[in-house]
């Protein structure tokens, strides 16, 4: 397969993705991506060729599949790059379909199991003496009495893969249970579940990750890294480490048990107490630490793609120690959330021990995952993003300045469409507030009107039906819902509407994210209530029947208005 010096990279994040994009444009190769959100800050780096928007993997994924082939084919690629599950998982299962048009960074079926199942991952390591979390499966006549004599509190229940294709963009995450009442409740929410989950002792300590590419199971490049800030399970400020012989040997030994080539990061928790750690999992496919190492020299992406495409091992490189990385959007975010938990006195120390720590950007040990000297456009667009939410935040007239003179647009995008009127609903899961939008403005336009009606849903979820709440409400109001399922809103429903109606600000920000270049097509249905109650028609899932009977209410009303403002323009 001839080099084209081309490469797609599938991701937005200012983390794994940026990074790898970088890298390879550095390089001098062509980056072409394919990003979830079409705004995402990531995407104003200068090393970015062109943009492809693919659509979800949905309904069996023949839409994505095609969009994939279809790029493949036109753009002769060296090498496709996932940066998550999302789309790993995809061209893990078109790989056959794929593989003979481009090189697919992607693990194979072995490695897939071992490091893809998270319970594998453990049976593997402990098969090989490498120390994890004592644990087992869950079985389905656990309960929490056992469980409780058996593990003590706190334990950690994980599901076996973060990921299924029954929801492909839904990640199940870890739970550390803290209260027997608290493990009583996930319990019976996740009952169905048994035969997927498993119960670990939860291990105190400082988490890290010893990341690595290899060849054929052999590890040719290494850096390891630990947390200097965590909450939750993740962090966005970390510092480089040596390379510790006894973990760098554990890892080579599950590489090598596999025979894996490609990159991966290995995470650890760290107890300095006791001076012991233990494996919690494996992400073989580029990780959110990875600017640091990147900027330290040690260059995961390039050298995947030397590996890969040209053939060449990249050779060892070494780095320098105690050099922090820090994402500096969401560190802030972990920051507000310790100082709203804590102690006034409290809050003060934190504020001015996170504030000392930016002393080590000026002594050179300390480096930003976005600002870099030779590419700053996406953290400024980040700053500019984020001082603006906070802004609207701040001004309420923001929404009234968009409402205002919307009546006036939509008669004049009536009257500017040259063909019949197409309306679209969109709303977050389109199972409760958009379906019956559809549905009742369908009842109310004259019989032989030349306008269609559509609804769909910014997540990317299908065929899920509405919720007896809403099929109850509807009905008082005439309108059955009961047959309805779930649609995402594609690009082919929406780029035909002539009006695409909102109900919320969430609803506005995730369309325009996915689809900027229609936002002057878009409208808040909840301006054209007579009554002015607001711009905004909150979602009512999970909420009492009354507040079903209030939206599906209020939803009529500004059907009415929409209904008067049609008439004279498209008579």
């Amino acid at each position: 397969m001839a080099a084209s010096g081309k490469v797609l990279v599938i991701g937005d994040d200012t983390r794994s993705f940026l990074a790898t994009v970088r890298s390879l444009g550095r390089r001098g190769l062509e980056v072409h991506v394919a990003p979830y959100d079409m705004n995402a800050p990531a995407l104003r780096s200068k090393y970015i060729r062109r943009v492809h928007r693919l659509p979800y993997y949905l309904d069996g994924g023949e839409r994505w599949r095609a969009a994939v082939v279809k790029a493949c084919q036109e753009e002769r690629f060296d090498l496709v790059i996932p940066c998550e599950e999302r789309s790993l998982l995809p061209l893990y299962r078109h790989r056959d379909a794929l593989e003979p048009l481009c090189r697919l960074a992607i693990p194979d079926p072995h490695a897939l199991e071992a490091f893809f199942d998270k319970f594998s991952t453990r049976e593997l390591a402990a098969e090989l003496g490498v120390p994890v979390a004592r644990g087992r499966m869950l079985t389905s006549t656990d309960d929490a009495a056992g469980l409780c004599a058996e593990f003590s509190l706190p334990m950690v229940l994980k599901f076996r893969r973060s990921y299924s294709w029954d929801e492909l963009y839904v990640r199940k995450n870890a739970s550390v249970i803290h209260s027997r009442a608290e493990l009583e409740r996930w319990l019976a929410d996740n009952r169905a579940e048994t035969g997927n989950v498993f119960v670990e002792e939860f291990w105190p300590g400082l988490g890290g990750g010893l990341s690595v590419l290899c060849d054929r199971g052999k590890v040719v490049l290494a850096f390891e890294h630990q947390r200097a800030h965590e909450v939750t399970g993740s962090s966005f400020y970390r510092r480089s480490v040596k390379l510790d012989p006894a973990r760098l040997a554990a890892v080579r030994a599950m590489t090598e048990r596999i025979g894996y080539t490609g990159l991966a990061m290995f995470e650890f928790k760290l107890n300095t107490t006791r001076g012991e750690w233990r494996l919690l999992e494996v992400n073989a496919r580029p990780w959110g630490s990875l600017p640091l190492p990147v900027a330290l020299g040690v260059n995961f992406p390039l050298g995947l793609y030397q590996l890969l495409v040209e053939g060449t091992v990249p050779q060892p490189a070494g780095y320098r120690a105690g050099v922090y990385g820090r994402n500096l959007i969401p560190d802030l975010w972990q920051l507000r959330s310790n100082l709203a938990a804590a102690a006034k006195l409290q809050r003060l120390r934190m504020l001015g021990a996170w504030t000392w720590e930016f002393r080590r950007v000026l002594a050179g040990n300390e480096v930003h995952d976005l600002w870099v000297g030779d590419d700053r456009a996406p953290a400024i667009e980040e700053l500019r993003q984020f001082a603006g939410e906070r802004l609207a935040a701040l001004r309420p007239a923001r929404a009234n300045a968009r409402l205002a003179g919307q009546e006036r647009r939509i008669i004049s995008a009536a009257q500017a469409a040259r063909r019949p009127l197409k309306i679209v609903f969109i709303c977050q899961g389109n199972i409760c507030r958009s379906p019956y939008a559809e549905h009742r403005l369908g009842q109310m336009l004259p019989a032989g009107s030349a306008i269609t009606v559509d609804s769909a849903g910014m997540l990317p979820r299908n065929a899920r039906p509405s919720p007896p709440a809403a099929i109850m409400a509807a009905h008082r109001r005439g309108v059955d819902l009961a047959p309805h399922r779930s649609r995402h809103a594609f690009a082919e429903t929406v780029a035909a509407a002539t009006h695409i109606f909102v109900f919320d600000e969430k609803n506005l920000r995730s369309f325009c994210a996915r689809y900027p270049e229609l936002a002057e097509r878009v409208f808040f249905l909840a301006g054209l209530d007579a009554s002015r109650a607001g711009h905004e028609i909150h979602d009512p899932d999970g909420k009492a029947d009354t507040v079903f009977d209030q939206t599906y209410a209020q939803i009529d009303r500004c059907l009415e208005g929409l209904v008067k403002q049609l008439e004279p323009a498209h008579a």
